[in-house]
C-alpha cells in the first residue's frame, strides 16, 4: 500500500471514530453530560511553540460531566509544503475542587500522527502517550492555570512539558465575549530531534466568542507566538471555529 492510500485509510478510520464518539455523546445527553462538536481552521499550526505547518483544519468532540472530561481531536495540516500531517488526539481526565478557589486535574492524552511525506528534522512516526496534572484558580477576575505533561513514549526525546497560563474574559454584550490570554510553555528538551535544550515560548492571544443561537457558538481569534529557538520563528496565527452544543 502506498503512502497516499495509507493516509486515506488513516483518515477514514479517524472519521469513523469521531462519528462513533459523536453518536455515543448524543446518547449521554440525558445523563447530564455536556457535549459539543466543533470544526475549525487556523492559517498555521503551532503546537506548544513548534511550527507544524500551515492550513490546519480541525474537527473535535468534547464531553464533560461531574468531575470528568474527555474528547477527541482530528486535524490535518500542510508541513513545509512537502506533505500533509494527519493527527488524532484523544484525552480523558478527572477534575476536583480542593477549595472554593482551587481546582486540580489529572489525566491521559494519546496522540497519533500520520505524515504523508518524510520531512527531515520531524520525528512524528510514532504515537505519543502523556500523563498530565494541573491546577487552576481565579485571582482578581483572571483565570490562572499551571499544567505539567509527562511523556511516556521513548520515541520522543522530550520528557516533560510545562505550561503556565492567564486568561481574562469580558462580556462585550449579551452575545459576544472577549478573551485575552497569555501562555508560557517550556519543553525540557526538543521533543522532535533532541538537538535543543530548554525550548521556551510565550503566546499572546485574543478571541471573540459569539453566541449564534440554537446552541451554536462561533469564535474568531488571533495568537502571536514568540520563541527563543531556531525551531520556530515568531508567528501570528489567525483562526476561526464553529461549535454545536448538545
Amino acid at each position: 500500500m502506498n503512502l497516499s492510500n495509507t493516509a486515506n485509510v488513516m483518515s477514514f478510520k479517524r472519521t469513523l471514530s469521531i462519528v462513533g464518539l459523536s453518536s455515543s455523546l448524543v446518547g449521554f445527553a440525558s445523563a447530564e453530560v455536556e457535549s459539543s462538536i466543533s470544526a475549525g481552521y487556523n492559517n498555521q499550526y503551532i503546537y506548544r511553540g513548534v511550527d507544524f505547518g500551515d492550513d490546519q483544519a480541525t474537527l473535535s468532540i468534547k464531553a464533560s460531566g461531574a468531575g470528568w472530561d474527555a474528547g477527541i481531536l482530528s486535524s490535518t495540516s500542510n508541513v513545509l509544503d512537502a506533505g500533509s500531517l494527519d493527527e488524532t488526539r484523544i484525552h480523558a481526565g478527572l477534575t476536583t475542587g480542593m477549595s472554593d478557589c482551587l481546582t486540580v486535574s489529572a489525566g491521559v492524552i494519546s496522540t497519533s500522527y500520520n505524515l504523508s511525506v518524510a520531512v527531515e528534522g520531524l520525528n512524528l512516526a510514532a504515537d505519543r502517550l502523556e500523563l498530565y496534572v494541573g491546577a487552576k484558580t481565579n485571582l482578581a477576575g483572571i483565570d490562572l492555570g499551571a499544567m505539567v505533561f509527562f511523556n511516556q513514549t521513548d520515541a520522543f526525546t522530550g520528557d516533560t512539558y510545562y505550561e503556565l497560563s492567564a486568561m481574562y474574559t469580558s462580556e462585550l454584550s449579551e452575545t459576544v465575549e472577549l478573551g485575552l490570554g497569555v501562555t508560557y510553555g517550556n519543553w525540557n528538551k526538543d521533543f522532535i530531534g533532541g538537538s535543543v535544550e530548554d525550548l521556551d515560548f510565550v503566546s499572546i492571544s485574543a478571541k471573540l466568542k459569539m453566541d449564534l443561537g440554537e446552541n451554536v457558538t462561533g469564535t474568531v481569534g488571533v495568537n502571536h507566538v514568540i520563541t527563543d529557538t531556531d525551531l520556530t520563528q515568531d508567528e501570528t496565527v489567525v483562526g476561526t471555529s464553529l461549535t454545536l452544543g448538545f
